[in-house]
């Protein structure tokens, strides 16, 4: 079966890298550019440890090229509820960039220059639910939203039992329309496009005080540049 997930970024760093040389593991931010001019803030995920020595000599400001793929976990979140202090349990699913490469290029650069190749992905996948489409509030743009299963190309160190990823995409205007009239679930496309990084607020519910309140998260999707339809699409 045909396998595609791949991730290139090239981008400014945000702060220092977080290093745990305990866990083997590194985290950092750097900032892209994607072909609309929108603005975001890719975090990277590094596991082995010929990587994390790199991303430890890197300074902020210093341009990072990254080689990756996207990585995803089901995973339980706590938040604090402000109105009596109980832990709140929400399951989620996040998505991370799993470096197989970084290296620093330097300072100096601009990222206009470099928006056509700043932040791309491609992958192969398949709708493991039906598309969600909705008209944005305010501005009425068309958006198509739904997860795909798509097989790993590469190994994940901290994931060795786990050989398929669910990251969730976002399409927007005639691309929106277009996804939500040919896609359903099982459907198989082929995605070109970059990482859409954003905070969102989501309401719960505590289970001890019984009231509502908002918390914020940060996620990580796909937004097409094109979307290429393969195989159980509905065609005319």
């Amino acid at each position: 079966m045909a396998k595609e997930n791949y991730v290139l970024l090239v981008g400014e760093l945000q702060g220092s890298p977080v290093i745990d040389r305990e866990n083997c593991n590194a985290k950092y931010v750097i900032k892209t550019l994607r072909r609309n001019d929108k603005i975001d803030y890719p975090v990277i995920s590094v596991y082995d440890a010929h990587l994390i020595d790199k991303a430890e000599s890197f300074k902020e400001g210093d341009y990072i090229i990254v080689k990756g793929f996207l990585s995803t976990q089901e995973v339980t979140k706590g938040v604090v509820c402000p109105h009596c202090q109980e832990i709140v349990k929400s399951e989620g699913t996040v998505t991370e960039i799993y470096a197989i490469e970084n290296q620093s290029i330097g300072k100096g650069y601009n990222l206009e220059n470099i928006k056509e190749f700043s932040n791309t992905v491609i992958v192969l996948g398949s709708l493991c639910r039906d598309v969600e489409f909705r008209l944005l509030p305010n501005t009425g743009i068309p958006s198509a939203q739904y997860q795909l299963a798509i097989n790993r190309k590469y190994h994940a160190k901290r994931q060795r039992d786990n050989f398929t990823d669910y990251p969730w995409v976002n399409s927007f205007g005639k691309q929106a329309e277009q996804d939500a009239l040919r896609l359903e679930t099982g459907s198989q496309v082929l995605i070109h496009g970059g990482i859409q990084t954003r905070n969102v607020q989501k309401t719960m519910v505590c289970d001890k005080c019984q009231k509502e309140f908002k918390a914020e998260d940060f996620v990580a999707e796909i937004v097409p540049y094109s979307v290429e339809y393969l195989n159980n699409c509905k065609f005319d």
